[in-house]
């Protein structure tokens, strides 16, 4: 039997020997100091070193790796997805970029609209 869930890509950001994501490798992957990490979850600037597990934090991680995963789907390549979802004003959000959404709790939606401009509906 084949087991449903197989991503090396999501694994690279496992914190070694643990069932969860790790802040330190998914900030250097974005580009964040541990500090703005920190602030992006809104969480203490100690905790993605201190309590790297805290659930507030790894839903954020979550949700940057969920809509991260998307992207990549649309573009082919990581590294552009995660600039794009970085710096890329999204006119139907006011201009927001996708990271900032994030931020503001609102990643299913940013991932339906992903799909729908994959998918042709919007854009």
């Amino acid at each position: 039997m084949a087991f449903a869930f197989s991503s090396p890509f999501i694994e690279r950001f496992r914190e070694p020997d643990t069932p969860f994501l790790s802040p330190a490798r998914v900030g250097e992957f974005f580009g964040f100091r541990v500090q703005e990490l920190a602030e992006r979850a809104r969480v203490h600037r100690n905790t993605p070193t201190a309590r790297p597990h805290t659930p507030q934090l790894q839903k954020y991680l979550q949700d940057m790796l969920r809509v991260l995963t998307v992207a990549t789907e649309m573009t082919g390549d990581p590294d552009q997805a995660a600039f794009l979802l970085r710096n890329e004003p999204l006119k139907a959000f006011g201009y927001k970029t996708a990271d900032t959404l994030i931020q503001e709790g609102r990643a299913d939606a940013v991932i339906v609209y992903l799909e729908s401009l994959a998918g042709g509906a919007a854009g």
